[in-house]
């Protein structure tokens, strides 16, 4: 009975012991943004860039895309262009524009089950 009891006192010990003391917090995704420069011209390729990581890890399984178009035009035509991993989180995607003016670009990433995007703008010149 001794024994039983003994047992029991020491069962939810063990328990506790055994759960995984390396249970991960979940650390939300985060995009860095950056293009080969703010200002390009006309026909010349311009590279849209976004580093995702969670803490300190690099996330390589995201799907992203850029959507960019001009401020004159902005309830007519909007481009999307796929991204292309280049691994260490980065990925991208490159263009040329035909017509100068001012643009807007959102970066649309989704990974570890969220949506990211971000707003930025860039001029197109002669």
């Amino acid at each position: 009975m001794i024994k039983k009891l003994f047992a029991l006192i020491l069962l939810p010990f063990f328990l506790i012991g055994c759960q995984s003391a390396e249970e991960e917090e979940f650390v939300f995704p985060e995009a860095t943004f950056s293009m080969s420069s703010e200002v390009v011209k006309v026909n010349e390729p311009i590279t849209f860039e976004v580093k995702i990581t969670a803490g300190e890890k690099e996330v390589d399984d995201a799907k992203v895309s850029f959507e960019y178009w001009m401020n004159e035009k902005a309830d007519e035509e909007h481009t999307t262009i796929e991204a292309t991993s280049q691994s260490g989180g980065v990925y991208s995607a490159e263009t040329t524009i035909s017509e100068p003016g001012t643009y807007y670009v959102y970066y649309h990433a989704d990974a570890m089950d969220m949506h990211l995007m971000e707003k930025y703008e860039f001029t197109v010149t002669q």
